[in-house]
């Protein structure tokens, strides 16, 4: 298995825990680079029952399928002065995912081309 890790981040409220704690708010996800599986998730937030909680959220979940899932679940479930912002750093953590993935793509070689008929 071929793992890689993304990161994503955005600025929580100051007026939130976690903006009181961290300057920025992070998303860690493990990736199994064949599938889009998410492996693992971890977050800056304040409390470990929430760190739990959203790697268990995110965990075996497809990056490349579910991502607007992810976050309908994460508006659905996450109650939180940082839900917008945990919600910033989980998109920008999959674009980075995305573009990695495009990358990797494009530098695939061509198939053949048909034999002409």
């Amino acid at each position: 298995m071929s793992t890689s890790i993304f990161v994503g981040h955005a600025k929580p409220p100051a007026n939130t825990v976690s903006g009181l704690m961290y300057t920025i708010l992070s998303v860690v996800c493990e990736v199994e680079m064949e599938t889009g599986v998410i492996v693992a998730a971890e977050f800056t937030v304040a409390t470990e029952l929430a760190k739990d909680y959203l790697n268990r959220l995110l965990a075996g979940r497809n990056l490349g399928t579910d991502e607007d899932a992810i976050v309908e679940a994460l508006e659905k479930c996450y109650f939180s002065g940082t839900q917008k912002a945990l919600i910033q750093a989980f998109r920008d953590m999959a674009k980075r995912y995305r573009a990695q993935v495009g990358t990797s793509r494009q530098g695939a070689p061509a198939e053949p081309a048909p034999p002409a008929g």
